[in-house]
C-alpha cells in the first residue's frame, strides 16, 4: 500500500506540473507573447550585445564584410558577426588567391555550409597579399571568432579605409549592426517561419537563433544574399 501511495503521489505531482506548464502558454498567449520559435533566442534571455560587437578600429561595409587597417599599411578583411550568427557553423571557405585585384562591393570570399554558398563582397578595393589559410583546415573559425582567428585575407588598399556612407566605425558601426540585427529577425519570422506569424521585433531584446540560416531552404539564402549581403 505504501509503494502505491508513493507513485500515486508521484504521478500527481507530474499531472500538477503539466498543468502549471499548459496554464503559463495559456497566459503568456492572452498576454500577445509569441510562442516558442527554433529560429528566435528567448526574448530577455540572450541580449545583443551579448553576441553582437564591433572590435575597436574595425569599420563594417553594406555587405557585412568588414575591414580593419593594419600598422603596416594593409587592411585585414573578414565576415562580420551576423553572417557567422546566421550561419552558427562553416564547412568550408573559398578564399582569394593571392594577388587578386579586388574591387570593394565585388566577390572576395565564399562561405560554404550544407553544400550551400554565401558569397561576401570586398569591403575595399586592392590587391590580396595574403590568406588565412588556417581557414583550409578549421573553417568554423569564420564562425566562431569572426574579428579573430577567423579573419579572411589582407590586402593593400588603393585609398585610404574611412568612414563614409558605404562603411561604418565605432558607435556608428555597433549601432547600425544592431539595426541589422533586427532586420535579421523580421526576416527570421517572415520567411523562415511564417507559419508561426511571430512578428517579433527588434525591441523585446531576442536575439536571432545561432544557425537560424542553416536550418532554411534555398530560397531564403538567396533572399539572405541579396538583402543582408549584397551579393
Amino acid at each position: 500500500m505504501v509503494a502505491i501511495f508513493v507513485a500515486l503521489t508521484f504521478i500527481g505531482f507530474i499531472l500538477l506540473d503539466v498543468l502549471i506548464q499548459k496554464w503559463q502558454e495559456r497566459r503568456g498567449a492572452r498576454a500577445g507573447r509569441p510562442a516558442a520559435s527554433p529560429w528566435l533566442s528567448p526574448s530577455g534571455r540572450e541580449k545583443l550585445a551579448g553576441w553582437i560587437s564591433v572590435p575597436e578600429g574595425v569599420y563594417l561595409s553594406e555587405g557585412h564584410a568588414w575591414a580593419q587597417p593594419q600598422p603596416e599599411g594593409t587592411v585585414r578583411a573578414g565576415a562580420d558577426g551576423l553572417v557567422s550568427r546566421a550561419l552558427g557553423q562553416v564547412s568550408r571557405v573559398i578564399l582569394p588567391k593571392v594577388g587578386d585585384e579586388v574591387t570593394a562591393g565585388n566577390p572576395l570570399f565564399h562561405l560554404e555550409l550544407n553544400r550551400r554558398v554565401l558569397t561576401v563582397n570586398s569591403p575595399v578595393s586592392g590587391r590580396v597579399v595574403a590568406v588565412n589559410r588556417r581557414l583550409q583546415e578549421r573553417p568554423g573559425l569564420v564562425a566562431d571568432d569572426p574579428f579573430g582567428d577567423g579573419w579572411i585575407c589582407s590586402v593593400v588598399p588603393v585609398r585610404r579605409v574611412q568612414e563614409n556612407g558605404a562603411m561604418r566605425l565605432g558607435n556608428r558601426a555597433a549601432e547600425w549592426l544592431k539595426q541589422e540585427v533586427g532586420r535579421l529577425r523580421e526576416f527570421i519570422s517572415t520567411r523562415l517561419t511564417p507559419d508561426l506569424a511571430l512578428g517579433l521585433t527588434s525591441q523585446d531584446g531576442g536575439a536571432p537563433a545561432r544557425g537560424c540560416l542553416a536550418r532554411s531552404d534555398a530560397k531564403a539564402w538567396i533572399d539572405f544574399e541579396r538583402e543582408f549581403l549584397r551579393s
